[in-house]
């Protein structure tokens, strides 16, 4: 609509001049000061909307299904006190510990004293390589 309402004062101004869309030559006074124009921008989207909010309205305070109830306990954020999920909880955040253990999160060639250097320093390297 605010396209509608920014194209028709362009195309009925415009227009004439340019010898196109001569027929919209003042039309913009007619039209913006009839009352039934603007009775008709308000009412119309207004009706054709109302019987869907209605129809919504009387489903989820009179018919609620069980998805309505879970938005509801998401929105007003009520917390769930149940113990088995307390014990659900408990045991996802263990095997979430557990699986974070055992990623590997060493390097190739890390700095600690387990032997590496000890191989490293071995090596000579005033000898030619094995060929082959």
């Amino acid at each position: 609509m605010l396209v509608w309402f920014i194209f028709l004062p362009l195309v009925a101004y415009v227009g004439p001049h340019l010898n196109i869309f001569t027929e919209y030559l003042g039309i913009i006074p007619r039209l913006y000061g009839n009352i039934q124009f603007w009775l008709y921008i308000i009412l119309v989207p207004l009706l054709a909307n109302i019987r869907d909010f209605v129809y919504k309205y009387i489903k989820r305070m009179y018919q609620p299904l069980s998805y309505h109830y879970v938005q509801e306990i998401q929105k007003f954020n009520i917390p769930d006190y149940r113990p088995r999920m307390d014990r659900f909880r408990q045991a996802v955040n263990k095997v979430r510990r557990i699986q974070r253990l055992k990623r590997n999160r060493g390097y190739a060639f890390s700095q600690n004293e387990s032997g590496q250097n000890k191989i490293i320093r071995v090596y000579d390297t005033t000898q030619q390589k094995p060929l082959g």
